[in-house]
């Protein structure tokens, strides 16, 4: 703090025009001298605006400055660049990549199932606890039905081999976000939070696939949960981590995809996997509204920011289009 308040400028001298235009233009720069995203130009904008609001608040300044500056920040894109959104085949594929990564790969491989079959967030996914999951199914030799298979045990009249997978539910109740060791409470790199855009005490629930309902299973039975009902656990035990989950989708991508698609942004990113989800979901026909309900957004912005054909739906599009036009 007291190297902060010798290297920062009176709050009066924002009040000039042309010193906030400077700090607009530098908020246009990393650190490397390359320009700043569009979106952290955004975020940073606003932050400072607010700022300065609070400084008018305080009596400070007499108004906020930055309303008085001739300056527009970088447009951001307000959709997903369609080329990130893969087809059910193809994440199939990246997930066999994972998993043949060997065992600690295997370890996120649900992990990825649950961004793409449950529409989740990093975040989420990181924070899926097991009393938070309901993985039903059903035996196929004796017909019983089960509301969690990840705990059916053998039976006298049945050893239960034989599995169907059905249908299955997880409740989502919280994220883990990487705040760092320095800006939490006690002192570690990940902080629990609410879900985004929801009260602290707030829920989602999200019906979830069979094949979800498989993956995690699997994962019970060959991982096991972390002492406190996690799902998934760092290297040594804590919390997640983006860098080791980012590491073996690298790894993946390089191994399932062609030369040509490694290179492109094709799944480039874990959350690639949310957006694919948003817009299978779409494509085939779900309401918007329980689209937005289940990814936890709101329709606008589901509409704004999700709405594209997977890859490959192009064929089909105009097989539509040409049906109309014979």
């Amino acid at each position: 703090m007291s190297w902060l308040e010798t290297a920062s400028l009176p709050v009066v001298e924002l009040d000039s025009p042309a010193m906030v235009r400077r700090v607009l233009d530098s908020l246009c720069v990393r650190l490397d001298g390359k320009p700043a995203a569009a979106s952290t130009v955004q975020r940073k904008r606003a932050t400072f605006y607010n700022v300065l609001g609070y400084a008018v608040e305080l009596e400070l300044i007499a108004s906020n400055p930055v309303d008085r500056v001739q300056w527009t920040a970088p447009e951001v894109a307000q959709s997903i660049d369609r080329r990130v959104v893969a087809n059910p085949t193809q994440v199939a594929t990246l997930l066999e990549a994972v998993k043949s990564l060997g065992k600690r790969a295997d370890k996120v491989t649900a992990f990825f199932g649950c961004l793409y079959y449950a529409g989740m967030r990093p975040s989420e996914a990181a924070d899926l606890w097991r009393e938070d999951c309901d993985l039903a199914g059903r035996c196929a030799d004796c017909g019983a039905d089960f509301d969690d298979l990840a705990a059916v045990k053998p039976s006298r009249s049945c050893e239960h081999e034989k599995i169907e997978y059905l249908w299955g539910r997880l409740v989502l109740a919280g994220t883990s976000s990487r705040a760092g060791s320095h800006w939490t409470d006690d002192g570690g790199p990940h902080e629990r939070r609410g879900l985004k855009h929801r009260g602290r005490a707030e829920t989602r629930m999200v019906p979830i696939p069979p094949r979800l309902v498989e993956l995690l299973c699997a994962h019970v039975e060959n991982h096991g949960v972390g002492p406190d009902g996690r799902f998934f656990r760092g290297l040594h035990g804590g919390p997640l981590s983006e860098s080791v989950y980012d590491r073996w989708w690298k790894l993946a991508r390089e191994k399932a995809l062609t030369e040509s698609q490694a290179a492109s942004p094709l799944v480039r990113r874990p959350y690639d996997l949310r957006h694919a989800a948003a817009s299978l979901w779409l494509n085939a026909g779900v309401p918007p509204t329980e689209v937005a309900r289940r990814l936890g957004h709101g329709v606008a912005v589901l509409l704004r920011v999700y709405a594209n054909c997977i890859d490959g739906g192009d064929d089909t599009m105009n097989d539509k289009i040409g049906d109309a036009l014979a």
